[in-house]
């Protein structure tokens, strides 16, 4: 089953995106470059507790 996460700026700390993920295939946080409008650039997003 697929559960949603939230995905972090690491530099503004600011909650951008959401996405889902299947917590049986993949043990570990997502960390994916996206671009985060509060910082205007493309940033590491790292999943949230």
């Amino acid at each position: 089953m697929r559960e949603k996460v939230i995905l972090v700026c690491t530099k503004c700390l600011s909650r951008n995106y959401t996405t889902t993920k299947n917590r049986q295939t993949q043990k570990k946080r997502i960390e994916v470059n996206k671009y985060c409008p509060r910082c205007n650039q493309h940033t590491l997003h790292k999943e949230s507790k």
